[in-house]
């Protein structure tokens, strides 16, 4: 059984410009869907990037300060992460109700 395909002509004007338009309106809500998908990642990214390098700072100066070789470095460095991870993860629960 072959299958025939029907012959289109030109799309009316008409039909063209809501298309266009529509296809605009798209576009305008993808970039601020970008916009705001960038502000929720610089909300999750700062606080776990901050939290982390400042642990690990204050690890590193209570190591030379005590003697106590990387341990305190890798303590607050983690107790860094997991606050800053936290805090990431209220952000976008907040995020999501407020959706």
């Amino acid at each position: 059984m072959k299958i025939q395909r029907k012959s289109t002509g030109r799309l009316d004007p008409r039909d063209a410009v809501r298309r266009d338009a529509a296809r605009i309106a798209r576009r305008a809500t993808n970039q601020h869907r970008f916009w705001q998908s960038l502000s929720v990642l610089g909300t999750v990214g700062w606080p776990i990037a901050l939290l982390t390098v400042a642990g690990t700072a204050i690890g590193h100066w209570l190591d030379l300060r005590w003697g106590t070789g990387v341990r305190m470095t890798l303590i607050l460095m983690t107790l860094g992460v997991t606050i800053g991870s936290l805090s990431a993860w209220k952000s976008i629960a907040g995020y999501r109700d407020a959706s």
